[in-house]
């Protein structure tokens, strides 16, 4: 009994410890992201953006750490360049080019999270602002708002199930500021079905991109081939 009293005064006393500091709440996070080493998961991407006309697609996701990303799929499609599923992580572990700060707490889907603030401390790189709402009671990135020079304002918001341990989601929601959006010419072609109607082509408008994931396969060492490969 006595064992279990001291137990629960130390989660205690971390989970308060961990709510008034952020950086507590990012290593917890950072342990996380550290136990993957590489990934692949089939993908389902849908999209709803003003302009653009697409089709769901359906594919597969390949990831090693430290930064070799691709969705392998057939036909064309398109992600903001501040790739969510590469961001968060990316931006959360290296500690030594922002500083951070909690400017508030909100519930998300019934989670207590605070807001910490992202502030990079170095002029040079493309984030203004990044503001991620973690979960303080079991360290989760529920919501994050990233701001950048070159593409504006991107928000995510993420629903986990069986492989949250690892910070991995199962669906991803981005919304972004369609003005900010780039198509390349041959993308563009097949893509852009703007209407007549060009009175409001200065409005911001919000598109949204949703990433459905399933059959995770974690840290299987698969082989740095499956990058290269065409579908």
């Amino acid at each position: 009994m006595k064992k279990f009293f001291l137990l629960a005064l130390t989660l205690f006393s971390f989970q308060a410890y961990a709510i008034d500091d952020p950086s507590a709440l990012i290593r917890e996070l950072n342990k996380k992201f550290s136990q993957v080493n590489d990934y692949t998961a089939h993908i389902r991407m849908t999209f709803d953006i003003p302009g653009v006309r697409m089709n769901a697609m359906n594919g597969k996701v390949f990831f090693k750490r430290p930064d070799r990303f691709r969705i392998r799929t057939k036909g064309i499609f398109f992600l903001p360049k501040q790739n969510p599923l590469q961001n968060m992580s990316a931006m959360l572990l290296d500690t030594s080019s922002y500083t951070s700060i909690i400017s508030g707490y909100e519930v998300v889907k019934g989670k207590k999270c605070a807001i910490v603030n992202i502030i990079p401390l170095r002029n040079s790189i493309d984030l203004v602002l990044g503001k991620f709402w973690i979960d303080v009671a079991h360290p989760l990135v529920m919501k994050t708002q990233i701001t950048t020079k070159n593409n504006g304002t991107i928000e995510t918001e993420n629903v986990y199930a069986s492989n949250s341990t690892y910070t991995l989601p199962d669906q991803i929601i981005i919304r972004l500021e369609t003005k900010k959006i780039k198509i390349s010419k041959m993308m563009a072609a097949d893509l852009n079905k703007k209407s007549k109607d060009t009175s409001n082509d200065n409005k911001l408008e919000t598109g949204t991109i949703i990433l459905s994931f399933s059959d995770y396969k974690i840290n299987t060492k698969f082989a740095d081939s499956e990058f290269d490969k065409a579908e």
